[in-house]
């Protein structure tokens, strides 16, 4: 999990990098330095959640796929979906990309909004 927080913070900490001025006009506009950190997690959040389901759907198709492949009369049966597995992955994905998404967050939110007229 700790690598998988450095790699969310790392990609966290770029995509601040491309967004800085649209964070910056925001805070110009009237946005306060919560709902910076709101956008930042969320968007983290969001994409973690796109990231988990497609993980979930390829490995369903590739449990279900073993499944195909057996021949009818073979003495080894299909593995079932591990569902709590998938619901434990869900949860540990949102925690990791709540705490990678923090350090980002938080530094998006100490820009100053005087920075976006330059």
């Amino acid at each position: 999990m700790f690598v998988s927080v450095l790699g969310q913070i790392n990609i966290g900490l770029s995509s601040l990098e491309q967004r800085t001025h649209e964070l910056l006009i925001r805070r110009a506009i009237g946005a306060s330095r919560a709902n910076i950190v709101t956008l930042v997690l969320g968007t983290q959040l969001i994409i973690s959640i796109f990231v988990c389901i497609a993980s979930i759907l390829l490995s369903l198709l590739i449990v279900e796929g073993i499944s195909v492949l057996l021949p009818p009369d073979s003495p080894i049966t299909a593995p079932s979906y591990p569902i709590f597995s998938a619901v434990i992955a869900v949860i540990t994905s949102v925690i990791v990309a709540l705490l990678g998404g923090l350090l980002p967050a938080i530094k998006a939110a100490k820009l100053e909004p005087a920075l976006a007229l330059r």
